[in-house]
C-alpha cells in the first residue's frame, strides 16, 4: 500500500519512514503544498500522514482539501502533531482526519494506527467490489425479464423467433443465469388458464 508522509521536521519524517519502510510504498513531502501536489498525481496513495503545523497548508487545512475534492475524498488521513488538548483533538478529528497520533509517539502505536487505516481501507475496496458486483446483477436481472419469455408455471411463451435468437446469445455469454425463473403476467394474476410451449422449446432453455 502506497502511504504519503506529509512532515517538515526531518527528524520526525526520517523516523516515520524507519517505522513503515519496507512494509509500505512511500512518498514524503516536506510542507503542505507538496504534499497536495502528490496526491494530485494519478494514482496518489490512499493513506496519509500529516503534520499539524508546518509550512504551505497545514495538517487540518489539508485535511479540508482532500475531503473537498472527489478524487481524494476517500484518503484515509493520520493527524500527527504536538497539539494534545481535547480541543485540539476535536478540531483536527472535525477538519476531516480519521485518527489523531501526538507526538511523541509510541512506534508501536503507530504501526497499529497504520495498520487500522489500511484495513479500514481494504473494506472499502471489498464493498465496492460487492456493489459493482451486485449492480451488475440488477442489469443482468433486468436484461432477463425482457428476454425469458417461457413461465415456468404455465409454459407460456412467445412465438417469436428472434426472442429465443437473443436468449440463446444472452445465456452462451452469462452461465450463471441458466437457473433463471420468472412467472408469467397470468401466473402472477392467478389466471388459471394454462398454455403449453413445445417440449423442444423449453429442453433448449433448461440446458
Amino acid at each position: 500500500m502506497k502511504i504519503l508522509i506529509a512532515e517538515d521536521d526531518a527528524l520526525f519524517r526520517r523516523t516515520l519512514e524507519e517505522l513503515l519502510l519496507p512494509a509500505y510504498e512511500l512518498q514524503v513531502a516536506a510542507h503542505g503544498d507538496e504534499a497536495w501536489a502528490l496526491l494530485q498525481r494519478p494514482d496518489p496513495p490512499k493513506l496519509a500522514i500529516l503534520d499539524g503545523v508546518m509550512p504551505g497548508f497545514s495538517g487540518p487545512q489539508l485535511c479540508r482539501k482532500i475531503r473537498s475534492s472527489a478524487e481524494t475524498s476517500a484518503t484515509y488521513i493520520i493527524l500527527l502533531t504536538s497539539r494534545n488538548t481535547v480541543a485540539d483533538i476535536v478540531s483536527g478529528l472535525h477538519s476531516g482526519a480519521d485518527d489523531y497520533v501526538i507526538k511523541p509517539f509510541d512506534p508501536e502505536e503507530l504501526r497499529a494506527r497504520v495498520r487500522v487505516g489500511e484495513r479500514v481501507l481494504n473494506l472499502q475496496s471489498s464493498l465496492s467490489t460487492e456493489l459493482v458486483a451486485l449492480e451488475n446483477a440488477l442489469v443482468n436481472e433486468h436484461v432477463l425479464q425482457h428476454l425469458l419469455p417461457v413461465c415456468p408455471s404455465c409454459k407460456g411463451h412467445r412465438d417469436n423467433v428472434e426472442y429465443w435468437h437473443e436468449v440463446q446469445d444472452y445465456l452462451s455469454t452469462h452461465r450463471e443465469a441458466g437457473d433463471y425463473q420468472q412467472i408469467c403476467l397470468h401466473c402472477q394474476n392467478g389466471n388459471s388458464s394454462k398454455h403449453t410451449a413445445p417440449a423442444e422449446v423449453l429442453m433448449e432453455l433448461h440446458r
